[in-house]
């Protein structure tokens, strides 16, 4: 079983990584790209099976050109110089996107990622939602519509950032103080209305056939970046990396499903009828993890992980008393 540790720091990495995606790739704009796009992702999934999925894999990206430029800008770059700001829909999207943080973002969009041959490695689809002081992330792995979705919010409580694990349906919030940077998200959007941050390139990518207008350039760490638009809104965005990282991944593929000026509500803090509880310590020795948390009433609850042995977890309270069934939620997952 995982420790509830390590189950708050896989979601928050996960919604960093949420956060990431789309400070990289610009991904702003107005209203709903819809539809899923077509396309398998195929290869062979993490359980040695073929794994279907709508996302394209990167071999279905084919960069044209527009057909009247040169090739430039290095080898394998394809399309007509950006001259200016003015002239880049990234900088545009990536400056409407922090010109709306009073109203919010919200987002639905899945990543899947792939190695160095263009397999598949692993996916997952995203739910984002942010305003200025406000984030809220759920994550659910593609392979899986059966499996309970990972879901963060951060926030800030008196002049405190904190980042809480939400148990939706059984309405717990497990909060780590500290983990939640406010303001990052919009911080991190937006440069020089003089510059743009690299070369970048107008071009033309066929993704499943299909012609898409589109933006490319190489960051300062060699990744290469694609940007597909569907009208005014982008539809796909594709990380190259110039290795593969610890994991194996070398490509980053995501199709933007809907992106709106709005939090549809999922940045107001769901306290009411919540059981609330926070971090107080966590410790590990000789394959024994316990962590301490305490409830809004600042009643002390003492978790104890065995590593490696089926149902070995256990919760006492203040007094010494097995409140384990209390915190089904955790062992169940939910």
């Amino acid at each position: 079983m995982m420790r509830l540790s390590n189950r708050i720091a896989a979601t928050a990495l996960a919604a960093v990584m949420a956060v990431s995606m789309l400070t990289a790739c610009g991904g702003g704009g107005g209203g709903s790209t819809g539809g899923n796009g077509g396309g398998n992702g195929g290869g062979s999934g993490n359980n040695g099976g073929s794994i279907s999925v709508a996302v394209p894999a990167p071999d279905k990206f084919k960069n044209v050109g527009t057909g009247s430029e040169s090739e430039g800008g290095g080898s394998g770059t394809l399309g007509t110089p950006i001259a200016s700001f003015s002239g880049s829909q990234y900088a545009a999207f990536v400056q409407n996107v922090k010109n709306h943080q009073s109203t919010g973002l919200y987002m639905e969009y899945t990543t899947v990622e792939y190695d160095a041959n263009k397999a598949y490695k692993s996916g997952m689809n995203y739910i984002l939602a942010a305003d200025r002081n406000d984030i809220y992330v759920k994550m659910r792995s593609v392979n899986s519509t059966s499996s309970v979705p990972s879901v963060v919010f951060g926030t800030v409580e008196n002049n405190t950032e904190w980042l809480y694990a939400l148990y939706e349906k059984s309405k717990v919030a497990v909060g780590q103080q500290g983990a939640y940077n406010e303001g990052q998200l919009w911080d991190d959007i937006g440069f020089s209305a003089e510059d743009l941050p690299y070369q970048m390139y107008k071009t033309v990518v066929k993704v499943n056939g299909q012609p898409y207008n589109a933006e490319t350039f190489t960051d300062s760490y060699g990744a290469k970046y694609t940007i597909c638009y569907q009208g005014s809104m982008p539809k796909y965005t594709m990380i190259e990396y110039a290795h593969p990282d610890s994991d194996g991944v070398q490509y980053y593929v995501t199709e933007y499903k809907t992106i709106q000026y709005t939090t549809n509500g999922l940045c107001q803090w769901p306290k009411d009828g919540y059981k609330v509880y926070k971090y107080v310590s966590t410790s590990e020795s000789d394959g024994t993890a316990t962590i301490v948390l305490a409830d809004e009433a600042g009643k002390q609850y003492t978790i104890t992980i065995v590593e490696g042995v089926p149902n070995g977890l256990t919760v006492t309270d203040e007094n010494g008393n097995n409140v384990t069934n209390q915190f089904k939620w955790l062992m169940q997952g939910e």
